[in-house]
């Protein structure tokens, strides 16, 4: 995040850096559409200043820092702060722009995936006597989707619920594992979750989109994504690509056993007909 690279460079900054610094820090509201040129005469500096300053905390240029900047302000955006500022600031048709939006994320997090983190994690759920899964409002959908394929594999398999998750926790032991995934605006509720979980002794994990988020503090191995909105959609193109990588990073562990408990429930679908073109041989 921008405020990290700037706290480390602090140090050496100049006083014209320093005072380009805290405006972006202070307002970031203003400094997200600002150009370089009226940042600098806001600032006092030059807009060459300005520029030298971005490549200094290791942007490309310019763009990229305001667009960093942007990313800070928006983890902070209602969502109708975020419908307005995605309708003043975005061009063209509105149905390729999401779609290149999240093409955009998709590419960021082929490039900085944290192949050993996923590994690792997927080396826990094979490991662990029982897995629970938390998420909540529009984060329940990733925690649905990975309880529901781990389920197929794994038989103490455990998607929380308010009502009944710390009884649940409070009952796990220590060969247990909690998974807690929550993006910008973070839920309260998967966070505490986390902090007892950890707080109890219970192994814990996140899924979140960077190590500066709170479930980090709260979690023994942390997965991040690239994370951005579409206008008031809390988009997960990427974090599902991640969580996909996780089932598959969950079964590799698991080995010889996945066809087998794989063929098990396709006799038990054949059977009752989960899927519409599965027929029973006696009614062939």
């Amino acid at each position: 995040m921008i405020g990290e690279r700037i706290a480390e460079k602090m140090p050496v900054l100049t006083q014209g850096q320093k005072a380009i610094a805290r405006f972006l820090l202070d307002n970031p509201r203003d400094s997200a559409f600002m150009t370089a040129s009226q940042l600098g005469e806001r600032t006092g500096v030059s807009e060459s200043t300005v520029i030298r300053f971005a490549s200094l905390l290791g942007f490309d240029g310019y763009p990229e820092m305001r667009s960093a900047v942007r990313d800070l302000l928006i983890e902070r955006f209602s969502t109708l702060e975020r419908l307005r500022d995605y309708d003043r600031t975005q061009e063209g048709n509105y149905i390729h722009r999401a779609i290149e939006e999240d093409i955009r994320t998709l590419s960021e997090a082929q490039a900085q995936v944290d192949i050993a983190g996923i590994e690792e994690l997927g080396r826990r759920i094979v490991g662990s006597e029982q897995v629970m899964v938390a998420g909540q409002r529009s984060s329940r959908a990733l925690a649905f989707y990975l309880f529901y394929y781990l389920s197929w594999l794994f038989p103490n398999v455990h998607l929380l619920e308010p009502e009944t998750s710390i009884e649940k926790v409070t009952n796990a032991s220590s060969k247990g594992l909690v998974i807690g995934i929550s993006f910008p605006r973070y839920t309260s509720w998967t966070l505490e979750i986390l902090r007892y979980s950890y707080q109890a002794g219970i192994p814990t994990a996140s899924i979140t989109n960077d190590f500066s988020s709170p479930l980090a503090t709260w979690s023994d191995v942390v997965l991040t994504v690239p994370w951005k909105p579409l206008s008031f959609i809390d988009s997960f193109t990427a974090p599902m690509s991640v969580v996909n990588c996780l089932i598959l990073a969950s079964a590799k562990q698991l080995g010889d056993a996945v066809p087998e408990r794989l063929e098990k429930l396709e006799e038990v679908w054949s059977r009752n007909r989960a899927y519409v073109n599965q027929v029973k041989e006696s009614d062939s």
